[in-house]
């Protein structure tokens, strides 16, 4: 009877620590299916000349070495620095600014989280094309009003600074609040003891703000740093619906030059060689985000 009960324990152990697995597979399944299965494909033909259409052979590191001396694909990658550099403060600002309001005691708090909210809910490619009807430069909104005003047609997407802050100001508005969400469930969860204690200390709410508060969400900003920043690297439809990567180039970012030599200029093996490139600078970054943020919460 011992041994039989003895048996019978671990079986129900061994069904205990199986459950989660078992809730865990169909994930694992569909993330292995469409993400780590194509990206093996991918690693090995970016050592390839496949062109999509006849049989891969193998050259080694040659489109590797070609990479380093592809202007277009150097500028592109490095207006995909600059637009991350650019955007990611902005974006973490602008939606930690809203969640600071949003957690007030507000009159239509509601409405006006959900109107915060609501263009998260459009597809990116409406939001282009929204945007373009805006900002266009013969057909636009804004040139449409200053001419109805008596005043000549600006440059506006024909213009290449002004396209390239308008991806900025876009962005933000089409993804603030989806971060906002993130940011205004990590306030509600500071502990009020918290704010009573500096309150108590003679703290203003600046000083709240910034010896209580920020330091008490600081996994939502590593968070949304993280998920803006490889956001705005894998940026494409968005931006073919507004601008096409123009004009002149300058907001044509890394996935759409991939995109391009890929299925425009049947290279896809080079392209792959694109994809792993930006996989390990995504990789890398990623890591030493989490490195850096472990090590401030041990220190801690």
């Amino acid at each position: 009877m011992a041994v039989a009960k003895q048996e019978s324990q671990k079986l129900l152990t061994f069904k205990t620590k199986m459950v989660p697995y078992l809730f865990l597979t169909p994930n694992l399944l569909i993330f292995s299916i469409f993400i780590i299965l194509p990206a093996i494909i991918g690693i090995y033909y970016s050592f390839t000349d496949f062109d999509g259409l006849r049989d891969a052979n193998w050259i080694g590191f040659e489109n590797y070495r070609n990479l380093l001396k592809d202007d277009q694909f150097i500028a592109a990658f490095l207006n995909t620095i600059r637009l991350v550099l650019a955007t990611v403060p902005i974006v973490f600002a602008t939606s930690l600014g809203i969640a600071l309001i949003i957690v007030r005691p507000l009159k239509y708090k509601g409405f006006f989280r959900a109107s915060y909210y609501w263009p998260v809910m459009i597809s990116l490619i409406v939001v282009g094309f929204m945007w373009q009807y805006m900002l266009g430069d013969r057909f636009g909104l804004l040139n449409a009003t200053i001419a109805s005003l008596g005043f000549d047609r600006i440059d506006t997407l024909s213009n290449a600074r002004f396209a390239w802050w308008s991806v900025v100001l876009m962005f933000t508005w089409s993804r603030a609040g989806y971060y906002m969400i993130m940011f205004v469930a990590a306030l509600l969860s500071v502990p009020v003891q918290l704010y009573e204690a500096a309150e108590i200390d003679g703290a203003n709410k600046l000083q709240r703000f910034m010896y209580v508060t920020y330091p008490s969400i600081k996994p939502a900003r590593i968070m949304v740093f993280i998920l803006t920043t490889m956001e705005i690297f894998k940026i494409y439809p968005i931006i073919v619906a507004f601008t096409g990567g123009g004009p002149f180039r300058a907001t044509r970012f890394t996935v759409q030059h991939i995109y391009e030599v890929a299925f425009q200029s049947y290279r896809v093996g080079y392209a792959s060689a694109m994809s792993v490139v930006m996989l390990i600078f995504v990789t890398i970054f990623s890591g030493v985000n989490f490195f850096i943020s472990s090590r401030g919460e041990r220190d801690a």
